[in-house]
């Protein structure tokens, strides 16, 4: 997004945000991934910026607690390291990285700067200090973090937990719409990775689902939108993941539906979508949540919401359906937003 436009969203857009409905502050909690940095060396780094007590949990995971905004939790994805062995890949991956042990504890320090991302797990901060966090990302990238984009099998991720302005459904499923509406073009921003849009954890929503949700018709109650939207998206594998958020509503229902399913209640839209460029000069973590504001941008905007929200549902319905155009239009709309 260009310079000019950027400014607009931080200086005049972004405040918005500060506050919840109970003018309470609102939260924003990020897991970013990255490699080539060890736990402990991620969590002395972090800890110059948050302060904070480090405790090592286990041999892959780390707290850094008491900081001024809560626990950071440090770790390297040892479930993944077990199923990449029971699912014999060490044997494939010897063919890149040479001949690997088949006990975890050796083959980690091979694997884990290759293929399988350290992750850095912020507690709720407030998002008017979310300015915070792209300090962290300074110190990580100057002491070698790398990201996505330095290989083109790293299919690393940021995620940020998003509060909702309020816990009542109709606030809820407003944003939800309203990214719904600028999903294609927000991934034409975000300059989603091959290697993450291959993998299977940010995976679209059914296309049937949308034009359900998306009509200005559709006004369920929180018991309803939580069973329609199970039943057409029984995963966590979607970009705006919504089982946190519902689970936090009916913890019980979820999981009787989703027993399966790694589910941590609280109230958020975890939002899966961005690359981590840990490793790229000028790119932050408050930038790419710009993307974001403009979400709530449009979903404050009554006449914009609707008039997108029936011109996509026509487009969706037609057999000559042009994503491309759909996300030109997109374009179009949110430049007039911000002018």
């Amino acid at each position: 997004m260009e310079t000019k436009y950027s400014e607009i969203i931080e200086k005049k857009y972004l405040p918005s945000l500060f506050l919840n409905k109970k003018n309470n502050p609102r939260h924003v909690g990020i897991e970013i991934e990255y490699s080539n940095l060890s736990l402990e060396k991620s969590a002395q780094l972090v800890s110059q910026i948050f302060g904070g007590n480090l405790k090592k949990v286990t041999k892959y995971e780390l707290l850094l607690k008491d900081t001024k905004y809560g626990d950071f939790k440090f770790e390297l994805d040892a479930q993944l390291l077990q199923k990449m062995q029971n699912d014999n890949l060490f044997e494939k991956l010897s063919k890149v990285i040479g001949t690997v042990s088949h006990d975890i504890d050796d083959i980690v320090d091979k694997t884990s700067k290759r293929f399988v991302p350290f992750e850095i797990a912020a507690p709720p901060i407030p998002i008017k200090n979310i300015h915070d966090t792209d300090k962290m990302v300074e110190l990580l990238r100057l002491n070698g973090a790398l990201g996505t984009t330095h290989t083109l099998y790293y299919a690393f991720g940021v995620h940020f937990n998003i509060e909702p302005p309020s816990q009542d459904i109709e606030d809820v499923l407003r944003l939800f719409k309203s990214f719904l509406l600028i999903q294609k073009w927000i991934e034409v921003q975000s300059e989603v990775d091959i290697a993450r849009k291959i993998s299977p954890y940010i995976n679209d929503f059914p296309k049937d689902y949308i034009k359900k949700v998306i009509d200005l018709d559709y006004k369920p109650t929180q018991e309803e939108f939580l069973e329609d939207y199970v039943k057409d998206n029984p995963t966590r594998n979607r970009i705006l993941d919504m089982l946190p958020q519902l689970a936090f509503w009916d913890e019980k229902k979820v999981r009787g539906y989703l027993p399966n399913e790694k589910i941590n209640p609280r109230p958020t839209y975890h939002y899966r979508l961005p690359n981590s460029k840990v490793n790229l000069f000028r790119w932050n973590l408050s930038q790419e949540f710009q993307l974001w504001v403009l979400v709530e941008l449009l979903a404050n905007n009554e006449e914009v919401f609707e008039k997108m929200s029936k011109e996509f549902l026509i487009q969706l319905d037609s057999p000559l359906f042009n994503k491309n155009e759909w996300i030109e239009q997109c374009h179009s709309y949110i430049l007039d937003l911000l002018s």
